[in-house]
């Protein structure tokens, strides 16, 4: 800075309290400190950073204060000379960035926001892009960034094109680097009424030819084609190709069956695109590609995977607002019936949500098609719910047995929600049955099942047999393998809850016995609980004889844990070691 601008700063900072003297010292301080790393190569791009943010923060703030200043003193003059000081300061700053250190695209993307907030640089702006993009950049996006400024805030198509050729020497495989250049040529094609056709033109021909093969490019450069409605020719180009390049291909039937519901009405006969703005158009054509191109010679699993996008786009268009009007619902109707029910014929109806949504949505019996479903799909756990719940809820017993039984030996381990849906089912209307279903329950083979089973089985006995049954019960469920320690918990909890509870102690004791003994080598909870009750029921003389168990008991890996949370259980109950031994006998009660 020159001397003139030097003072010209200080004095603004101080006629209008920017900064106090020892603040705008150490500002300067720090300055001539960078200027001095620069010079000797000793700065780095976090310093640089750190004082453009100083520096813009500055500008705000002075921007802010001669605004102020011309509103509240209603004039059009004051000296603006501060404004031109700083954007000189920080524009030199991010210049020096750009020579010492390897251009990043954030880093551009903020110096071209700068320039674009102050007049005065948008030129140097431009002269810098010009100086920076004809060197290598490893970042392409640091390309596409500058040739975007150009074409969007300069106009500039010519520079765009530029330093996108520059990006591509480099960058020669960056599909970003094609896409946003072929996007540009599409937008100038709007900008220049359609002038400027057979530059785009070419531009996507040395696309599709470089990318041969590349159906999901196709679709990128679709995408943006028919984003400007000016680009008609070029959009029927880009459609047609893709419908003779990739006749074969399930996906090409999607997009094309996509932009058809857009609006996008592409005639093969004619091979002719054009817009249609009635909603009702885009639906039927959009209906009619999918049927058309499951008519193909498709594989069968490509096959199979057009009817999901097709199963999809018809769930999708039903769910949508454009079904507001009778017609289109009427027609979609009668595409749904008939899309799901020849997708079923053709065994690609394949996912269970599928069925779901047809049974749901259907004017016929949807108990006969979730029959289809579940034939299909045996494996689903869903199906078997909706299937038996319908059944259930019209009182149909037989019929819903004869669904859960089947869906039973179909799920195996993972039939636990049918068992669960019966089971609420006949605990409000058939209680006998219910008894029954619980006896087969808890003896179906698989532990994922009676292991839930068995402690319902005692918790409705306690209820519906007394205390007397359940005990009874508990011996045959107890001796069913693999062994339900659940099953011990539960009935520990009704012996407490009996009245006599607590003169019950050999009974409960024993339980606890029979815990410890089937599960004590793994469990430290079951010791826990053994011990509390004890602390609260018992003796509590007999706790250090259980604790001296449990580390016999325990794998060796688990004593030391027992150990530290015994101490803490003792704390919690107050209980001072005890000191007399014995040995525990527990004995059934008289």
């Amino acid at each position: 800075m020159s001397t003139d601008e030097v003072e010209s700063e200080i004095h603004f900072m101080k006629t209008y309290c920017i900064m106090k003297w020892d603040e705008l010292i150490k500002l300067n301080d720090n300055r001539k400190s960078l200027n001095q790393k620069i010079t000797l190569g000793l700065a780095t791009r976090e310093d640089l950073m750190k004082q453009i943010k100083v520096e813009l923060s500055m500008l705000d703030t002075c921007q802010l204060k001669i605004d102020q200043e011309m509103k509240e003193n209603d004039t059009a003059y004051i000296n603006t000379e501060i404004l031109t000081i700083l954007s000189n300061r920080i524009n030199d700053m991010y210049n020096s960035m750009f020579l010492l250190f390897p251009v990043e695209k954030t880093t551009l993307s903020e110096y071209i926001e700068f320039c674009s907030n102050n007049t005065l640089f948008i030129t140097k702006c431009s002269n810098m892009l010009d100086t920076l993009m004809s060197r290598y950049h490893s970042d392409p996006e640091v390309y596409i960034t500058a040739a975007t400024y150009e074409f969007d805030d300069r106009n500039d198509v010519e520079s765009a094109r530029k330093y996108f050729a520059e990006g591509l020497k480099y960058h020669e495989n960056c599909k970003n680097l094609y896409v946003e250049e072929f996007w540009v040529e599409v937008q100038h094609l709007e900008k220049t009424a359609g002038a400027s056709l057979p530059i785009a033109i070419e531009k996507y021909r040395n696309l599709i030819k470089r990318f041969e093969g590349d159906i999901e490019f196709h679709f990128i450069l679709l995408d943006r084609a028919i984003q400007l409605s000016s680009a008609g020719e070029l959009q029927c180009n880009v459609v047609r190709d893709m419908v003779r390049k990739y006749r074969h291909s399930e996906l090409m039937w999607q997009k094309l069956a996509k932009i058809h519901f857009d609006g996008f009405i592409y005639h093969q006969d004619t091979e002719q695109l054009h817009y249609d703005k009635n909603y009702t158009s885009g639906i039927r054509n959009c209906i009619k590609t999918y049927e058309d191109g499951l008519k193909e010679n498709l594989p069968l699993n490509n096959k199979h995977k057009l009817w999901n996008f097709y199963i999809d786009h018809i769930i999708e268009i039903r769910k949508s607002y454009r079904m507001k009007k009778e017609t289109i619902r009427n027609f979609m109707n009668e595409t749904m019936e008939r899309a799901f029910q020849e997708a079923h014929d053709n065994k690609a109806l394949l996912k269970a949500e599928y069925y779901i949504y047809w049974a749901e949505n259907t004017n016929k019996d949807c108990h006969r098609i979730l029959r289809k479903a579940v034939e299909v799909i045996e494996d689903s756990v869903e199906l078997w719910i909706n299937l038996i719940s319908y059944y259930l809820s019209y009182d149909s017993l037989e019929m819903g047995i004869e669904a859960f039984q089947a869906g039973v030996r179909a799920l195996t381990s993972n039939s636990m929600p049918l068992w669960e849906i019966l089971i609420l089912y006949l605990g409000n209307t058939h209680p006998k049955l219910l008894q029954q279903l619980y006896h087969e329950g808890s003896r179906f083979p698989f532990p994922e099942i009676n292991f839930v089973i068995r402690p319902k089985y005692l918790e409705w006995s306690v209820v519906h047999e007394g205390i007397l049954s359940t005990r009874e019960l508990f011996i045959e469920l107890r001796d069913i393998k693999p062994e339900c320690k659940q099953l011990y918990t539960t009935m520990i909890s009704f012996e407490l809850a009996q009245n006599s509870g607590i003169t019950k102690l050999k009974t409960i004791r024993k339980l606890y016995n029979d815990l410890c003994n089937a599960f004590g080598s793994t469990d430290i909870g079951v010791w826990f609980d053994c011990i509390r009750f004890e602390y609260l029921y018992g003796s509590p003389k007999l706790v250090k004889e259980i604790y001296k168990a449990s580390l016999v008991c325990l794998k060796p890996d688990l004593r030391s844990i027992m150990a530290e949370e015994f101490e803490q259980l003792k704390e919690e109950f107050m209980e001072d070691d005890p000191k007399d031994g014995g040995v525990i006998v527990i004995e059934d009660d008289e």
